[in-house]
């Protein structure tokens, strides 16, 4: 999928034929935040531009480095995720659903207490314990169930942290739908995460000047890099790995799944799964 941009002339946009971003662009990045990415690093982040349609100029897709430990180095080091919001993840979806020619369809959120009784409207004072959303392509139910303990952002004293504590169904609510959608379009959403899932992680993230005095992560090829991306080290964000591989319909999606499994150190867990799941489709 590329950009589609209208003839403004202007310097930042992205030219069909473009292959990597021009130096305007990048310091344009750069005004917008993104800082300490090695060539690696804005090569996944331009790929995943281009293959979602988003557009990083204008805020719709953007890279946040998170301050992430080396077990091997033993010190902390600048790590890239790449995000979006959950619009974001509507647009994705949409566009692959209509290209494919696929029924799309999205449920209601709904939440429940410690109690298990799930609800379609959420009016008490505390926060719910979980959501759930489903996405219905082509007929298959894809579900997302986001568990408060997992998602919440919250401030050094265990406290939600302001948009938790205001809106804490909104917020979970949309963890769920992004775990959905991801689930729905692993092929177009794989290693993209929305801000609300990566609250976890932002309350890890150093003040700036404190990032800016980390070590900087060890250059990584493009190869590299795109591992790195299957699955940020650093997001205390739990990938349905279980949905994931029950979704994958061929060898390739499930030869991608092992890849990303081996890079995220959890290949020993869901081998035999993946394994099960290749018997399947290929039977």
């Amino acid at each position: 999928m590329t950009i589609t941009h209208h003839e403004t002339g202007s310097a930042l946009a992205i030219r069909d034929d473009q292959t990597a971003f021009t130096p305007q662009q990048i310091a344009a990045l750069q005004q917008l935040g993104v800082s300490g990415a090695s060539d690696g690093d804005l090569a996944v982040f331009f790929h995943q531009s281009q293959r979602t349609g988003l557009d990083p100029f204008a805020r719709q897709i953007y890279m946040i480095g998170r301050n992430a430990w080396n077990p091997d180095t033993r010190q902390n080091e600048i790590r890239q995720t790449i995000q979006t919001g959950i619009d974001g993840f509507r647009l994705i979806g949409r566009r692959s659903a209509d290209a494919a020619r696929h029924t799309l369809a999205v449920s209601d959120s709904f939440w429940c207490g410690a109690d298990g009784v799930w609800v379609d409207v959420w009016l008490s004072p505390e926060p719910p314990m979980a959501a759930k959303v489903t996405v219905y392509r082509n007929g298959g139910a894809f579900p997302g169930l986001a568990l408060l303990s997992e998602y919440a952002g919250r401030k050094k004293d265990g406290s939600l942290t302001k948009m938790w504590a205001e809106k804490p169904a909104l917020m979970l609510a949309k963890c769920a739908e992004a775990l959905a959608w991801r689930r729905a379009f692993p092929q177009d959403l794989s290693g993209l995460y929305t801000a609300d899932e990566m609250s976890r992680a932002d309350q890890e993230r150093p003040p700036v000047a404190a990032a800016q005095q980390a070590t900087p992560a060890p250059a990584m090829s493009l190869r590299d890099a795109m591992s790195a991306y299957a699955e940020p080290v650093d997001a205390e964000v739990v990938r349905d790995w279980a949905g994931e591989i029950d979704a994958a319909t061929t060898v390739n999606e499930l030869r991608l799944l092992w890849h990303e499994a081996h890079a995220a150190g959890v290949l020993e867990s869901w081998s035999d799964a993946i394994t099960a799941r290749r018997e399947q489709v290929t039977a």
